[in-house]
């Protein structure tokens, strides 16, 4: 059996889980975002801000429910890790994606078993195979920390940074 990767502190896993640890939390980074701004797919931009956060939802949700309810299989391609956000759609993914966020502090602090091994005997997914549900808790908000700083750029790109709350000073 290889070496399983632990996260033992709880309160360190709750706070990395809220994904704003010296940076503007993911509300913050969303924040005044209108639908048609958040669909908009700046010139040269792989994404627009709702797909990137569509996609974080995805992962962080997937990592979520793999600590709750133990793996029960990933996704065959990488595209569905990608799912599509109409302008209508903007608010409720935003809402989303903050309770997903919300979500895995809850089960940073509250959630047993976040020491039991991600998959089950005998499968093997390289980019899972040292990881226990607490880790997998921990990948899902360093994928979403990446992908926010992606979004602050493009709203920098998009003339629309800071957001209302302002920017990060201390």
């Amino acid at each position: 059996m290889s070496t399983l990767h632990q996260i033992h502190d709880r309160e360190l896993l709750h706070a990395i889980a809220g994904v704003n640890l010296g940076f503007h939390a993911p509300a913050a980074v969303l924040e005044g975002l209108t639908g048609e701004q958040a669909t908009t797919r700046p010139p040269g931009a792989p994404h627009s801000i709702a797909e990137i956060t569509a996609h974080i939802c995805y992962w962080q949700d997937f990592f979520n429910r793999i600590a709750l309810e133990g793996f029960t299989g990933a996704p065959a391609h990488a595209a569905e890790g990608w799912p599509p956000c109409a302008a209508e759609e903007w608010p409720a993914l935003r809402d989303r994606f903050l309770a997903v966020v919300s979500q895995s502090r809850q089960i940073a602090r509250e959630c047993p078993g976040l020491d039991q091994k991600i998959l089950p005997e005998g499968l093997e997914i390289p980019f899972l195979n040292h990881d226990t549900r607490g880790t997998g808790v921990l990948h899902g908000a360093i994928h979403s920390a990446h992908h926010l700083g992606q979004i602050v750029l493009l709203r920098q790109i998009m003339g629309l940074w800071p957001p209302p709350a302002g920017p990060l000073t201390w």
